[in-house]
């Protein structure tokens, strides 16, 4: 069960960390081209996926998650068994150069090999997502992260709680 406390304290952290951008552009605020979108734009998607498709990043998801996995000290298996993910997720990712793992596959994995908000951030990144302060939901998992607290269970029973989706479902 929960605490109380650690409810409050995820309610305490969505509640200055969630900008909704429905209810601001009910009330007028407009956004104008020139300012940086609070969501990456749909041609800066294309330009990235077509980037790692065409292998021209620097450091594409998979070369950057098997750094961490070594920086962390830990083995593809350790990282996939704390993660609750299925062994063929990883084979996947390390032999398929055109698999692309999701979001909330990223994220779990980001969680077992206790990575930074930073570490996450390029993790995601690497792969076309990002932690948005316009999902409720990247702002739950993001007071974990911040918080360094990397218990799945507990995460997802307070996704649970709020009416997410678990991770690693």
């Amino acid at each position: 069960m929960v605490s109380a406390e650690l409810l409050k304290q995820v309610e305490d952290y969505v509640e200055a960390n969630y900008i909704d951008l429905e209810a601001l552009q009910k009330r007028g605020v407009k956004f104008s081209i020139g300012r940086t979108p609070p969501e990456e734009s749909i041609v800066t998607q294309i330009i990235k996926s077509l980037k790692e498709k065409l292998g021209l990043l620097d450091n594409p998801f998979a070369e950057y998650l098997w750094k961490l996995i070594d920086k962390k000290g830990m083995t593809d298996v350790e990282t996939y068994k704390k993660a609750h993910l299925d062994r063929r997720i990883f084979s996947k990712i390390r032999n398929d150069k055109d698999y692309m793992p999701s979001k909330r596959t990223i994220l779990v994995i980001a969680i077992a090999l206790e990575c930074d908000f930073k570490e996450t951030n390029t993790l995601l990144d690497r792969a076309g997502y990002h932690l948005s302060t316009t999902i409720k939901e990247d702002v739950v998992i993001g007071y974990f992260i911040e918080n360094r607290i990397y218990d799945l269970f507990l995460i997802n029973e307070v996704l649970d709680h709020f009416g997410f989706k678990t991770l690693g479902d």
